[in-house]
């Protein structure tokens, strides 16, 4: 069963705020290329869009310069998972949960091992490399959960997002690594 191009269809279109639908008859060729154009337009802002956002990511050293001690945020996120488990986890915990891995994820960056790396013979070098992915993915998936609870752009870059917005709050706190509970 083939389509004519020719063939008249109905295009109706109601959104929120219109006092009434819009509708037009067109032929299934001019509706093909209003979607092809609708599909370039969509495209075109999302390459547009990626630029502007990736120049506002702060540096992981600027996100974290004032940050706790990764074993104290960790150790935070531990006991905070515990104390609030059957109330359900809130943003905060969420968002340093996330940048603690994803700090974690940086320390153990190649160019940036540890003195235990460092004096680790070939076996741990190999556990070494498991667990820097290990971080990685954690770190990334920690990310992606806050993109999701913030209903944020996939597009963006996980990690940046988690940084700008650790940044933000952290900027906004009076006292230590203590939860707000807000």
């Amino acid at each position: 069963m083939g389509f004519n191009s020719h063939d008249v269809v109905t295009l109706k279109l109601d959104c929120a705020g219109w006092h009434h639908p819009y509708v037009v008859d067109i032929t299934r060729m001019q509706l093909g290329e209003i979607l092809l154009k609708l599909d370039d337009m969509a495209a075109g802002t999302d390459e547009q869009a990626a630029p502007d956002h990736a120049q506002k990511w702060p540096s992981p050293e600027e996100a974290y310069a004032a940050a706790p001690s990764i074993s104290s945020e960790n150790d935070w996120a531990i006991r905070t998972a515990d104390e609030w488990a059957d109330e359900g986890l809130d943003r905060e915990w969420y968002l340093r949960h996330a940048a603690v891995l994803d700090r974690i994820a940086l320390r153990d960056d190649a160019d940036q091992r540890t003195a235990a790396a460092e004096d680790a013979d070939a076996t741990a070098t190999v556990l070494l490399d498991l667990r820097r992915t290990a971080a990685v993915l954690d770190a990334d998936a920690a990310a992606t959960v806050l993109l999701d609870l913030d209903q944020a752009s996939r597009g963006y870059d996980a990690r940046a997002y988690v940084r700008q917005q650790y940044a933000l709050w952290h900027a906004q706190q009076d006292t230590g690594p203590e939860p707000s509970h807000s």
